[in-house]
């Protein structure tokens, strides 16, 4: 899966076209680009646009008309088309006060001042389920940005709501409000961005809306990735579908600064190679026998077209797994660090993980190497970033945050 947040402002026509038609080419779901476009280069494409919901653009701060994301003159027009359901109501305000547009909470995200939506108004709830009915269209669902425990908790603050004294409450009529979007568009998807969070609100949501973005979430640097992966399995246990995306981009890895300081080439050409194997391992370590819920998206970026960041493995066979992950080795490396070496068996290969065990050691390079002998003696290529085979061995040496794809 990729997010087509770059080829709308591509300005030039003919290489706007070329990268679409490589994009349609190569991904299976794309959120935002070009629908109409997508669709008619690959009919087997889904594609779903971008959107808000829990929260509206105050007048003034819409940088653009339309059901989206700057809808507030839409709303307008539709509770006065029903009068049945009071505007203000549609709106959460602070406590103490009367509830007018003055007493609204407002907060501001990505730079822009907003209103929250009040979950529990059946005014509220039928009009997102008609806006996004009538610009969801003939997409394959919707996705909305933002939609975290964490999202939207800062936007809530810590003052008294009137409608929501009690925050239990609004979590209840969120998860319900969501629920109701999902039914109202069935069988298109709503997707949400619940981005690295994890706690009870997030799986409420996640389990009513049917489908997650989680941003950030695959990031080989994170003590947190073995407890991720078991938020993915218990995710898709449940039937819901997951994007499995990266935190950090190519050139991320590749910087000589920051966190990437002390990041090695280690058993690749480059470090940037190195990331994105471990992050094709991650998915590999987490997909189901049927892979057709779990959507894999290693660039979340969009400064340059997919296809220079286009990682070759991806597309190697490694057939189906045959057997969940396990750990084969723990022990100390020569940094006195824990570590664990996770892996799981393919038909064709044998998936090699070593995540980081610890946020107090930032170190990933070659002091922190250790040897891992192949179980069984078996003799295996490790499978490179180009999609090419390197000679077979029957050990490897894997540091800390690393990982190999090992083919038979």
């Amino acid at each position: 899966m990729v997010t087509d947040f770059r080829t709308q402002y591509v300005s030039n026509a003919a290489q706007r076209n070329a990268e679409r038609a490589w994009t349609a080419a190569h991904f299976d779901f794309v959120m935002g680009g070009d629908l109409q476009q997508y669709k008619s280069l690959n009919p087997a494409i889904r594609d779903i646009p971008y959107a808000l919901d829990w929260n509206v653009m105050q007048p003034g701060e819409q940088k653009s008309g339309g059901l989206a994301t700057s809808y507030y003159d839409d709303m307008q027009q539709w509770f006065a088309a029903h009068p049945q359901y009071p505007l203000e109501k549609a709106f959460i305000h602070l406590a103490g006060s009367d509830p007018t547009p003055a007493s609204r909470l407002q907060f501001t995200a990505w730079g822009s001042k907003r209103w929250a939506i009040n979950p529990g108004d059946p005014g509220a709830r039928a009009y997102v389920q008609d806006r996004i009915r009538r610009f969801v269209g003939n997409a394959d669902g919707v996705f909305f940005d933002s939609h975290s425990s964490g999202d939207i908790g800062k936007a809530l603050g810590k003052a008294p709501l009137a409608e929501y004294p009690d925050r239990q409450v609004y979590q209840k009529d969120m998860v319900e409000y969501v629920h109701e979007i999902a039914q109202a568009i069935a069988p298109k998807i709503v997707m949400l961005n619940t981005s690295e969070y994890m706690k009870p609100f997030d799986w409420n949501m996640a389990t009513a809306a049917g489908a997650v973005h989680l941003e950030r979430m695959n990031n080989p640097l994170t003590e947190l990735m073995t407890e991720r992966w078991r938020w993915v399995d218990t995710l898709l246990t449940h039937n819901v579908l997951v994007e499995l995306v990266s935190l950090d981009s190519w050139a991320d890895a590749n910087n000589v600064h920051g966190v990437f300081g002390t990041y090695t080439p280690g058993n690749y050409g480059s470090k940037a190679e190195r990331l994105k194997m471990f992050e094709l391992a991650s998915y590999y370590l987490v997909v189901p026998s049927s892979p057709d819920r779990l959507f894999l998206d290693l660039e979340n970026a969009w400064k340059v077209p997919y296809d220079q960041v286009w990682l070759k493995a991806q597309e190697y066979d490694v057939g189906h797994p045959t057997g969940p992950r396990h750990v084969i080795q723990s022990g100390r490396d020569s940094t006195n660090t824990g570590f664990s070496i996770w892996a799981r068996e393919f038909d064709h290969a044998l998936i090699l993980a070593r995540p980081t065990s610890t946020w107090k050691n930032r170190i990933f390079g070659d002091s922190t190497a250790v040897l891992v002998p192949l179980p069984n003696g078996e003799s295996l290529r490790p499978l490179h970033g180009d999609g090419t085979l390197g000679v077979p061995v029957t050990s490897v040496r894997l540091r800390q945050s690393e990982a190999m794809i090992m083919v038979r």
